[in-house]
């Protein structure tokens, strides 16, 4: 008998039809606030791990006299506010100087939780605790953005469910790069300092100083005068560039300004690209680099850039083989360019980046420790060797 002139097959179907209505926006959100729940999980199992790892090698290589882990474990809240934005004017400076002061703080807590750790190693511990902060405020705000879900935000949860694999890629990376600082080793964010360790070759004793964690080496290539700087090794460090530069740059009567980074290569490029450009390359919030173009556009000097390309996750963790092969590259690249210069010539080569696991003065890039590729882990369980 028919309903409406419906069939039994056909009420069933509209039935089954109004049912998945209500149902698929369940599944969805049930779907998603799994998957993003483990996400958050596995993210603060990383935080915890990591300040377990902390408090570790705190107690191995600072000797601390009380317990440093409520120390650590309190730190992870640490936070730095921004200056305000309303009046542009001077907000530079002002940035700068909240940055410094955040430095040194990490350097205070340091020598709080390990003092008795040598130079080197405080500043591998520092960069350690840096990569910890940054995935722990990660994860909090996947677990802010999770909970908001569950309250009936399907919009937000959605999104970060998207997101989730991204941010996971990039994540994993920081945590093995927090590892990789602690073990002192090179990560690809050294090409830099790389190109400026084998620029330093043959130097004179008397011509190195070493000014804000910037390690500054003078020498001369033929008839031109050459200053490099980069930061101190082979602790974690990436210096404060834009103050040391704009010294130089003041006392100094440089003609050229030629500097060498990482750079964030496009999905489909090949890693270890090396490129040459104009203009003053150099990562971060910025203030460094404004810092040195300042004194640049007063005085009227050439620059030059060099970068050595790479994913995101590539260069915050260890050095592999391509990043070390490319860094050699960009060294001949940035002689061609020193000799290419009129005789007389003043120049200032920066390599920028972290210097963990890389020696001030570098002799050859065998020097380097690279990360193993996957056939020749086989035969060293370490995961590392020797170039």
């Amino acid at each position: 008998m028919a309903l409406f002139g419906l069939s039994p097959f056909d009420i069933m179907g509209i039935l089954v039809i109004v049912l998945l209505i209500f149902l698929i926006p369940w599944i969805v959100r049930v779907r998603a606030l799994s998957s993003v729940n483990k996400a958050a999980l596995e993210l603060e199992n990383m935080v915890r791990e990591l300040e377990d790892f902390l408090i570790e090698i705190s107690k191995e290589k600072g000797k601390p006299i009380l317990d440093p882990s409520a120390k650590i474990e309190g730190f992870m809240e640490f936070f730095v506010v921004p200056p305000v934005d309303l009046d542009p004017n001077g907000l530079v400076r002002k940035f700068e100087k909240i940055l410094d002061l955040s430095e040194d703080r990490f350097k205070q807590m340091i020598n709080e939780v390990a003092p008795l750790a040598d130079v080197e190693t405080k500043a591998n511990i520092v960069m350690t605790l840096k990569a910890t902060l940054a995935i722990n405020d990660v994860a909090k705000q996947v677990r802010h953005n999770l909970e908001l879900g569950r309250k009936g935000n399907l919009q937000i949860l959605l999104m970060l469910q998207m997101s989730i694999p991204l941010i996971m890629r990039v994540v994993k990376a920081q945590f093995e790069g927090a590892k990789t600082f602690s073990e002192g080793k090179p990560i690809g964010d050294g090409a830099g300092p790389i190109v400026a360790g084998l620029l330093m070759k043959d130097y004179k004793n008397e011509y190195i100083t070493e000014i804000e964690d910037m390690f500054i080496a003078k020498k001369k290539m033929e008839e031109r005068d050459l200053i490099i700087a980069r930061a101190k090794g082979p602790g974690a460090r990436v210096g404060r560039v834009g103050k040391v530069v704009r010294s130089i740059l003041a006392k100094e009567n440089i003609d050229k300004v030629i500097t060498v980074d990482a750079a964030v290569k496009l999905e489909g490029e090949e890693t270890g690209k090396v490129a040459r450009g104009i203009g003053v390359v150099i990562g971060g919030p910025g203030v460094d680099k404004w810092a040195i173009e300042e004194e640049i556009v007063k005085r009227n000097i050439e620059l030059d850039a060099v970068i050595v390309k790479m994913s995101p996750e590539e260069a915050i963790s260890n050095m592999n083989q391509k990043i070390a092969d490319a860094s050699l590259e960009a060294f001949e690249l940035v002689q061609e360019l020193i000799y290419n210069s009129p005789d007389d010539t003043n120049i200032l080569v920066v390599g920028v980046g972290n210097s963990c696991g890389i020696k001030n003065i570098l002799d050859d890039i065998s020097e380097i420790e690279v990360k193993q590729n996957k056939i020749d882990a086989q035969e060293d369980k370490r995961g590392y060797l020797k170039r």
